[in-house]
């Protein structure tokens, strides 16, 4: 449930951002007209989303590999989530610039509501695909939690984007990325070492010799009804910050904290070029 409700609403700020941003400018621009086929090409876009996270859940209820189907997610939401960190890390402190040029440039082009229904739609659908995609795993693995939530991911990120509309853009875009960047980073890992276990478990299953990758190099014992058990309030948001398990295979210590130390490298030290 947390790493689902950090992920949706970093990804729901995003898409909500660019929104305001693009609506702003319009108002700037006098085009007041076209604030309304924005608005329904980002709303058909959370709709197609939505059809997009259902069609995942009912492939991996109907499949009989879960733990296969869960480790893959896993393996394809990692490098897209890790490319979309560093691309945010890049692109970020200039987004609004982009943004406003890109609008400049269509409002003049006289393509009128079919034009900036598309760009909402592009601009919405981009993230809600993201969002389905990175919390797949997590969807697999706790449905109704994930569910709860994304949520309440998109509710704060609604709120916090309507403020910013409401304060007139006032906020330093690039502290909040790199902020959010950090904590992604630390969800991302998490997912890793879940798809490595999940990769485990499938291949002992299915009798292969994981040799001494597959051993545990500890296990706590917690039970399921501990506050420290990964599904409930304490463990599950270490799970989320730290990638806290109950038990830990080697393959998955070795794979989550490379990625970690990675991931933190590159993600630190490209804010600190930019700034």
């Amino acid at each position: 449930m947390h790493g689902a409700m950090l992920i949706s609403f970093r990804e729901g700020f995003e898409a909500l951002l660019i929104l305001v941003i693009i609506i702003s400018y319009l108002k700037r621009l006098g085009g007041e007209a076209q604030v309304r086929p924005v608005f329904l090409g980002g709303a058909a876009a959370a709709l197609s989303g939505l059809v997009f996270g259902g069609l995942a859940h009912f492939t991996y209820e109907a499949s009989v590999e879960k733990e296969l189907i869960e480790a893959l997610g896993a393996f394809i939401a990692v490098p897209v989530l890790t490319s979309v960190i560093y691309w945010m890390a890049k692109k970020g402190a200039r987004i609004r610039e982009e943004l406003e040029s890109r609008v400049e440039r269509l409002y003049a082009s006289g393509r009128g509501a079919a034009g900036f229904f598309a760009l909402g739609f592009i601009v919405v659908f981009r993230e809600a695909v993201e969002t389905v995609l990175f919390t797949a795993p997590m969807l697999f693995a706790d449905p109704v939690g994930t569910i709860l939530g994304i949520a309440a991911g998109l509710a704060g990120s609604g709120v916090l984007a309507y403020s910013i509309f409401r304060a007139g853009m006032r906020i330093n875009i690039r502290n909040f990325f790199y902020a959010t960047s950090i904590l992604l980073v630390l969800v991302a890992s998490g997912i890793l070492g879940y798809g490595v276990h999940e990769a485990l478990e499938w291949a002992e299953e299915e009798g292969l010799d994981t040799g001494i990758l597959g051993l545990k190099i500890y296990s706590l014992q917690v039970p399921e009804t501990s506050l420290l058990h990964e599904k409930n309030l304490v463990g599950s948001l270490l799970s989320v910050m730290l990638g806290y398990t109950a038990e830990m295979e080697l393959a998955r210590l070795i794979i989550q904290l490379g990625y970690l130390a990675l991931g933190l490298f590159l993600v630190i030290r490209t804010y600190s070029r930019r700034a």
